[in-house]
């Protein structure tokens, strides 16, 4: 995926949005699981409280004692994590055998914090304790006497919960991190399938399968398809008038050509060779302009040949019978090798302007034999090839065979150098170009009539390609 994509943008956001998401679930997740830990623990601490105050009683010589172990066995082991003390004042009386040397000192924490529940203290080995601290009074021989009963837990279990939370937390949101995104990849794949039916639409028109863009598509990307419809619209209209034009200008300036060229014969007659020679190399330079005009105008073109299927043979043997006429005084030997269910994606009037100007070519340069031919490329391609057994191009002559008034053909002074110009004039329309290569025996000239299925091939402007032939 290409850096401004949509799809890596929309995956992406989506992908920060889920894990930003989960990451604020998870935090939030092992607050609250720390809160009801924090209340779960202060119940016990209530029950620890009043479990050590049923056993605390005084003596009949008024000392502290407890009348019955406590449930908790850890109470009896060194720094074990539950612990409890008996003080009167700041006079520590009793405490349990887990306190070991150490005693809980409360005395830093206010009596209103003492009051609102647990609290946290320091606590033995530099660990932190949750301590719930309760005033009892008992009558003792002196009157009544009130101790203050403390209880504590260790909040080493408390993180230890957490971090084992946490972990069952951070696998579980990796997981449904993992699905998420998979959702929204798929989300995301089916939601913008529309647009990749919307290239393929495009696709197709501009390799001439379909005039407009089709097929079902939803609400929001309709009033699209329905603009680019439109100009498409626009653009068959301007060209179609841009055309009209040019012939119509080409057609208007036939007549003072032909009025110019009797002026030429009647110059020659009067014996002004001269100025009739001058005038003569004009008006064929012009005409010239005017035939290749008069071409363009009328090529379809890529856009125009929609859906237009042509079939070849036909069109090929109505050709070489019509060059075999012309040529019948020199023995031409004419051989055709096209299947009969072959077609070529191009108008019919194109397709025939191009093969004719291409037929014409070899006639005149072959020496006794002309062969056309259609093979598939290497690439995938329906290639159409005319070979002949003529001199084939020079080498220093190759880069010129397509330019306008240029000619090299054994009857030069008939020809006005402009069949290949066309040939890659109308091709070009259609986004190929010729292909010229010398064979053993002489020339092949050779263009796609059928381009590979969704060739991504930038259209060409119908320059010549010199390489070697590979003729079947």
């Amino acid at each position: 995926m290409s850096s401004g994509s949509i799809r890596k943008r929309i995956l992406t956001i989506a992908a920060l949005t889920i894990a930003v998401t989960l990451a604020a679930a998870g935090a939030a997740l092992i607050l609250v699981f720390e809160q009801h830990v924090l209340k779960r623990i202060a119940i016990e601490l209530e029950i620890r409280s009043s479990e050590l105050a049923k056993a605390f009683e005084l003596d009949a010589d008024g000392n502290p004692l407890i009348n019955h172990d406590l449930a908790d066995a850890r109470y009896q082991l060194p720094y074990g994590g539950a612990y409890w003390q008996i003080s009167e004042g700041a006079v520590q009386l009793l405490r349990s055998r887990s306190l070991w040397d150490q005693i809980l000192d409360t005395s830093a924490v206010k009596v209103e914090d003492k009051s609102k529940g647990a609290f946290e203290i320091d606590g033995p080995n530099k660990s932190e304790l949750y301590v719930l601290e309760r005033s009892v009074k008992l009558e003792g021989a002196d009157g009544p006497r009130t101790f203050q009963l403390a209880v504590a837990l260790d909040h080493a279990d408390i993180g230890e919960l957490r971090h084992a939370f946490s972990l069952d937390v951070a696998k579980i949101l990796f997981l449904l991190a993992l699905l998420l995104i998979g959702g929204a990849w798929l989300q995301m794949r089916f939601g913008l399938q529309p647009l990749h039916q919307l290239r393929a639409s495009l696709t197709a028109v501009r390799e001439g399968r379909t005039s407009r863009l089709t097929g079902t598509l939803p609400e929001e990307i309709k009033p699209l398809v329905d603009d680019l419809n439109r100009l498409l619209d626009r653009q068959d209209e301007l060209v179609r008038k841009a055309r009209d034009r040019a012939g119509l200008l080409a057609h208007g300036l036939k007549t003072p050509l032909t009025i110019l060229s009797s002026e030429v014969a009647r110059l020659e007659r009067s014996g002004q060779h001269a100025h009739a020679a001058i005038l003569h190399e004009q008006c064929e330079a012009i005409g010239a302009h005017v035939e290749r005009e008069l071409a363009r105008a009328r090529t379809h073109g890529a856009i125009q040949a929609v859906s237009m299927r042509t079939l070849v043979l036909p069109i090929v043997d109505r050709l070489v019978d019509l060059m075999s006429r012309i040529d019948s005084a020199n023995s031409i030997t004419w051989s055709i090798k096209v299947p009969e269910n072959v077609s070529a994606a191009m108008e019919t009037d194109d397709f025939a302007e191009v093969v004719g100007n291409l037929l014409d070519n070899a006639r005149k340069w072959a020496r006794s034999a002309v062969t056309v031919q259609v093979h598939t490329a290497d690439d995938g391609s329906t290639v159409l090839s005319v070979s002949d057994d003529g001199p084939g191009v020079p080498g220093d002559r190759r880069q010129l065979i397509l330019q306008r008034g240029v000619h090299f053909a054994p009857d030069s002074h008939h020809s006005s150098g402009l069949g290949l110009a066309i040939v890659s004039d109308t091709l070009a329309e259609y986004g190929r170009e010729l292909i010229v290569a010398d064979t053993e025996t002489g020339c092949t000239i050779s263009f796609e009539i059928e381009p590979p299925r969704r060739s991504e091939r930038k259209h060409g402007d119908g320059a010549m390609k010199l390489r070697p032939a590979v003729i079947q």
